[in-house]
């Protein structure tokens, strides 16, 4: 269904919630469609958001509302593929991934993926962050942790300074000099990193080779 006025789609959205997937231009007359994005969401965060756009300015706003997918103007008929490809399997049933963590009394974890934050090396001990707290390990290498985490989310988790394996999910704001965790951790980054890094991020949440939440 195509609409010419973002109010007609916002009443059609509130009146009957039948959409799955919503294409919006960013550059509207009297609104931007991050706006509208915002507003969509607050009434079904499930709503899986395309965005349409002739600038990149727009990009940190667009990940921050969990827009699947960002696309240029002009837009191509492959371009327009790759961010539904993108948008569908959302709503499909995802595996749990789960890294197996060996403890130092010899305990085995298991840890969903969703959960870590980021593992970092101190010494001999590997500490791994998660939404449920600290867990410290010392018999695995970050390389070996580094090793799984590709087998079980490709893409997801990368190295952004030695003794570091971060979740590019839980990342809120990447600077010059440090990335920003969702829980609040500053993770430095090393001088000259930072486009590199910035890179990284974008690739992982606007390109097809996401698959998106693991």
């Amino acid at each position: 269904m195509k609409y010419t006025s973002p109010n007609l789609l916002l009443n059609d959205f509130e009146s009957d919630s039948k959409f799955d997937i919503v294409i919006l231009d960013i550059i509207m007359p009297e609104v931007l469609g991050i706006d509208i994005a915002r507003r969509i969401h607050a009434l079904n965060p499930k709503i899986r958001i395309i965005f349409i756009t002739i600038s990149h300015d727009y990009a940190i706003d667009a990940y921050d509302i969990g827009a699947v997918h960002y696309v240029t103007k002009p837009v191509g008929y492959e371009a327009l593929k790759q961010a539904l490809d993108r948008a569908i399997p959302a709503f499909e049933e995802k595996a749990e991934a789960r890294l197996v963590i060996q403890m130092r009394n010899s305990v085995v974890q298991s840890i969903d993926c969703d959960d870590i934050y980021y593992i970092e090396s101190i010494g001999y001990r590997r500490v791994v962050y998660t939404k449920k707290g600290v867990i410290e390990e010392t018999r695995q290498t970050l390389t070996s942790f580094m090793d799984e985490l590709e087998r079980l989310c490709p893409g997801r988790f990368f190295s952004p300074y030695r003794g570091y394996i971060v979740n590019l999910d839980e990342i809120t704001t990447i600077t010059p000099d440090h990335i920003v965790m969702k829980e609040g951790s500053k993770i430095l980054i090393k001088r000259g990193d930072f486009r590199r890094i910035r890179d990284i991020f974008f690739s992982w949440t606007f390109s097809d080779a996401q698959k998106h939440g693991g």
